[in-house]
C-alpha cells in the first residue's frame, strides 16, 4: 500500500513539474512595432502581462516585464511559453503642433505553440 502512495505523489509531481505556465524561458516570440498616426514610434515603453487575456490597468507596476521599443519602433519579447499575454505601451510622438504627446496603446496577445514567432502591433492614441 505505501508503494502505491509513494508512486502516486511522484506521479502528482511530474505532472506539476511538466506543466509550464506562461512566461519567460520558453522558446517562442512576440514581436511587431508600435505606430501612432501611421508613423513607427521609438523609445516607446511596452510592458507585458503573463497569462492575461485583458488588460492589466494603466499602472506599469501590474506588468511582469518591460522592453523599450528600438529605433525603428520595433520590439520584441523573446524566450515565452505558449498561451496568452497582453501587452500595453506608452510612448510619447512629438506632434509639429503641440509638441510631445503621452500616447499609449494595447493588445491582447495569443502564442499558439512552443516555437511560435508571432507578429502584433500596437496602435497608441492619445
Amino acid at each position: 500500500m505505501f508503494k502505491y502512495k509513494v508512486l502516486t505523489v511522484l506521479f502528482v509531481c511530474l505532472i506539476f513539474l511538466s506543466c509550464k505556465k506562461n512566461g519567460m524561458g520558453g522558446k517562442a516570440q512576440v514581436s511587431g512595432y508600435v505606430i501612432y498616426n501611421g508613423v513607427k514610434i521609438s523609445n516607446t515603453v511596452i510592458y507585458i502581462k503573463y497569462g492575461a487575456t485583458s488588460s492589466a490597468g494603466t499602472d506599469p507596476t501590474q506588468y511582469d516585464s518591460q522592453h523599450t521599443t528600438d529605433a525603428l519602433g520595433n520590439f520584441t519579447f523573446a524566450s515565452l511559453y505558449p498561451g496568452d499575454y497582453f501587452l500595453y505601451a506608452i510612448g510619447e510622438y512629438n506632434d509639429p503642433h503641440y509638441g510631445f504627446q503621452k500616447v499609449t496603446g494595447s493588445v491582447q496577445v495569443n502564442i499558439p505553440h512552443t516555437k511560435s514567432s508571432v507578429n502584433y502591433n500596437i496602435t497608441l492614441s492619445k
